[in-house]
């Protein structure tokens, strides 16, 4: 294992720039055609069906019921009941193989009939419940595609199981048990069970089944365990969904930032929302909400894979890119059919031509700066781990903070430097930083922490960051965190190189170069070979420069050394870090956490006047209205208008 030695430079200049980070450079294009962008958008149902026949015709196999997740819980029973939903759902969409369809149905059904535990345990039941839902509308006795497919019989089963999950009051150990009354005016749905996108699945479960339910004399008299009739129920839930999509948009959007797989988990049940809204204004919510989401990851990613920072990421090395980006707009890999996404290539729902042209046209884009205000304070230390988490909603404490260009994307989350428990779990949980790189979809350089409890870490680093330049450092605060490193993908990059205290490698188009400012560090080879290495900070606590810059702006790789060998870097001795990036921004980080890290002699503004800012997407913070551009195409997404809630 090779040892990289870095030296410190005690050279400091002046800064002659001043002020907070300049505004981005417009798009360098007017967008794609027109033609192109309807191209791409009427794709869909093509991309769509290819997906679903992969697998056509082909027998059901069950997958196996697992021992239960942790100690007291019911078994894990989740991968079974996709088995059976799967097999089902591509079976009816063929029209093939019925009445084994609605016999799987009807086993998955009885199952949790039988038991209670699993249909109760927070990871099994409403991980399917949208696709069943889904498919009684499309299928059931009133079916839009083909009523009637689903028996009689079958569909009874189905309802009656998602009645006895939706009908229970949240009580003692059934700590995921659903609230039988949605409060949209004292939490302004800001109270989130278990986690964000396990409480999107609870609650479109709940406002799908009411729906569905008080047209059926079968549970039109019923009542839930809060005394109120499915009827009361709907209204309830109609009311709450339509508030949830109004905050978020208000707010910055998701608590678990960025995250492909929890951010596509949550807008499964959203997609039914937007299908089979009664109400005109929640439809109209949704629609807005769908295409919000898209623009806000369109601008961030490169060919599927987005940028920037993130939470809740399992994988230490290898960037995923988001299914539904392939579904929507043709990027990214080709995802297998699952249950998971059968919402999405199911759904009537297709993005403004707006969206298709902000994801599509990367190079048009342009190069510019991206900024986010999203939650993940904790209203108190009782509210920061599940099963309840509660929010702050006057401030969240954290900046997302991307610089896009056509040949990288590099993010990070600018966050306070505070204690674990000031933030939700959801929100600090296995955060994510660096640099992807266009070319190869699993090129990135990311500074993080390793995760040492079951994969998962959390309050483990905050960081700075200005353009291609990107200051970060390990919190003592941090919980769950082993060794502080930086991942060299394996793949896109060329081989890394030591050279005066940094090391460069280089993309097909950028350059970049990181450096270890205090006691060195040592690379480690990857668990799969071939994959990349890590560098492992010998000083767990030392900070962390990135630079990165596109190679279009330096005569050769050798510029790049020069201008980056020759940044003046210092610690003082209270402990400030001083360095002047190669884009001649002066940066002052506090390794103390004394105080915010500040750019220019300006402190990171952690509450912004904007909860969206960049050249494609703005919004006031807490107005819900969002102007989206791209080109000569401009949409207003009003979540206000024309009945605000």
């Amino acid at each position: 294992m090779g040892v990289v030695k870095f030296m410190t430079l005690v050279i400091f200049a002046s800064s002659a720039f001043a002020g907070a980070p300049v505004s981005a450079a417009p798009a360098e294009s007017p967008g794609l055609t027109t033609d192109a962008l309807v191209a791409i958008r009427e794709g869909v149902a093509a991309r769509a069906e290819a997906i679903l026949g992969a697998q056509r015709g082909q027998p059901l196999v069950r997958a196996e019921k697992k021992p239960p997740l942790g100690t007291g819980r019911a078994a894990f029973v989740r991968a079974y009941s996709f088995s059976l939903v799967e097999f089902a759902a591509r079976s009816l969409w063929w029209h093939e193989s019925i009445e084994a369809a609605n016999a799987a149905l009807r086993e998955n059904a009885e199952y949790y009939l039988a038991n209670h535990p699993e249909l109760y345990d927070k990871d099994n039941f409403h991980w399917h419940s949208e696709a069943v839902l889904r498919l009684v509308e499309f299928y059931g006795a009133g079916g839009s595609r083909r009523a009637g497919l689903i028996r009689p019989e079958t569909e009874e089963r189905i309802l009656e199981a998602i009645w006895l999950y939706c009908r229970r009051q949240d009580k003692g150990a059934a700590k995921h048990s659903n609230l039988a009354e949605a409060d949209d005016l004292e939490s302004a749905t800001w109270w989130v069970k278990e986690s964000e996108n396990h409480h999107v699945q609870s609650f479109t479960t709940l406002w799908h089944f009411a729906r569905i339910a008080r047209h059926r004399e079968a549970f039109q008299n019923r009542r839930f365990d809060d005394g109120r009739t499915v009827q009361d129920h709907y209204a309830s839930w109609n009311r709450y969904v339509k508030r949830y999509l109004l905050e978020r948009a208000r707010k910055g959007m998701f608590i678990e930032m960025m995250s492909p797989a929890y951010n596509a988990t949550l807008l499964k049940g959203i997609f039914n929302v937007y299908d089979f809204a009664d109400d005109p204004e929640l439809k109209r919510r949704s629609r807005l909400f769908l295409d919000l989401y898209f623009a806000y990851w369109g601008q961030e990613q490169i060919d599927g894979v987005a940028g920037g920072g993130k939470a809740r990421i399992y994988s230490d090395t290898k960037p995923r890119s988001l299914d539904l980006g392939y579904v929507f707009f043709g990027l990214g890999q080709v995802p297998e059919f699952e249950s998971e996404l059968f919402t999405a290539l199911t759904t009537s729902y297709r993005p403004a031509l707006v969206v298709v042209d902000l994801a599509c046209d990367r190079r048009g884009r342009g190069v510019y700066e991206v900024q986010q205000r999203p939650l993940g304070l904790a209203l108190s230390s009782e509210y920061f781990q599940p099963p309840t988490y509660r929010l702050r909603t006057d401030y969240g404490g954290n900046l997302r903070y991307t610089y896009c260009t056509p040949e990288f994307v590099v993010g990070t989350t600018m966050s306070e430097a505070r204690p674990e428990p000031h933030w939700t779990m959801i929100s600090s949980q296995n955060r994510r930083q660096g640099v992807i790189f266009a070319g190869d979809p699993v090129a990135v350089i990311s500074p993080q922490v390793e995760a040492t409890q079951n994969r998962r870490a959390y309050n483990t680093q905050w960081s700075v960051q200005r353009k291609g330049t990107l200051v970060t450092q390990k919190l003592k605060t941090s919980r769950g965190a082993g060794a502080a490193r930086v991942w060299f993908s394996g793949q896109g990059l060329t081989e890394p190189e030591a050279l005066d205290g940094w090391i460069f490698t280089e993309s097909a188009g950028a350059y970049a170069a990181v450096r270890v400012v205090e006691g060195g560090g040592s690379w480690v080879a990857a668990e799969e070979a071939g994959t990349g290495r890590w560098l492992q900070c010998q000083y767990e606590f030392s900070p962390v420069i990135l630079e990165v810059a596109r190679k279009s702006d330096y005569p050769s790789a050798q510029h790049f050394r020069a201008a980056v060998r020759h940044r003046p870097i210092m610690i003082e001795t209270d402990r400030r870090l001083r360095f002047r990036s190669i884009y001649g921004d002066d940066f002052t980080f506090f390794t103390d956490y004394s105080a915010p890290p500040r750019i220019n002699d300006v402190p990171v503004d952690y509450a912004p006047d904007n909860a969206f800012a960049s050249p494609f997407l703005e919004s006031v913070w807490d107005s819900g209205v969002i102007h989206l551009r791209k080109g000569n195409r401009h949409e207003i997404l009003d979540f206000n208008a024309p009945n605000a809630q």
